[in-house]
């Protein structure tokens, strides 16, 4: 489980620095960091409350504080293990996959409240945790929640451009990838079981997710996941 106490700016720069010394010089400064939030926030009014959409591990590990949680959708975005990860949950050897929002499409998962009080302070752990690398792009997107509700919630895309987005890749070499890429945070095939499971409690239903869950099961040999049968939490890309 990935926690709150790991996202602070002093943890996240000794990762970004561990990253230069191995060679990964794209990963970003505390500058770049706070650059990319504070150019998110322009549209901020102070006193407004912000909704941010979750999709992947951020809907079961989120290690930030919020007012309200509560299942929502999203339109012209759709989830996409579409960027490579050398470290965390792969290797340079074997890299794992991540989740990203890619266009086309549509996409369910969670809208998070964040009052006020919180915007900054929230916002800046979440910052250190989805803006590591650079290889998402934050964006303001409609968003509808299950009671009806339309809110604007921040949510972070792919960047085609970076060097990690392997855009396209074909479901077959991606299950092999999530099935045996690991790292010092796990086993990738955890990050889906983990985001799987989740989507799944929260009715949700997604072709994409299931079917790599089923052939990863099968690449290794294992019963197909079914709800209740994730043992532990993976960690995000952070």
């Amino acid at each position: 489980m990935l926690k709150r106490e790991e996202l602070t700016s002093e943890r996240i720069d000794q990762i970004v620095a561990d990253a230069h010394a191995a060679g990964y010089h794209f990963f970003l400064s505390s500058e770049a960091r706070e650059a990319s939030l504070k150019e998110t926030l322009t549209r901020y009014r102070p006193g407004e409350e912000v909704w941010v959409f979750a999709y992947g591990s951020l809907m079961w590990n989120p290690a930030f504080e919020f007012m309200e949680a509560t299942p929502c959708s999203i339109e012209g975005w759709r989830r996409s293990f579409c960027f490579w990860v050398p470290l965390g949950r792969g290797t340079p050897e074997l890299p794992g996959l991540m989740l990203a929002l890619e266009g086309g499409g549509a996409c369910e998962g969670i809208a998070y409240r964040l009052a006020p009080h919180q915007v900054h302070s929230e916002l800046g752990i979440l910052w250190n945790r989805e803006m590591l690398s650079g290889v998402y792009q934050p964006r303001w997107v409609p968003a509808v929640l299950r009671d009806g509700r339309a809110v604007t919630a921040v949510t972070f895309v792919v960047d085609p451009q970076h060097c990690q987005y392997c855009g396209d890749l074909p479901i077959d070499r991606a299950a092999h990838h999530i099935a045996f890429a690991e790292g010092r945070r796990g086993p990738c095939r955890d990050y889906l079981a983990n985001t799987v499971e989740h989507a799944r409690s929260l009715g949700i239903n997604d072709p994409y997710l299931e079917e790599l869950a089923t052939r990863v099961a099968d690449l290794r040999g294992e019963p197909v996941l079914v709800a209740g049968q994730v043992n532990g939490v993976a960690a995000g890309q952070a």
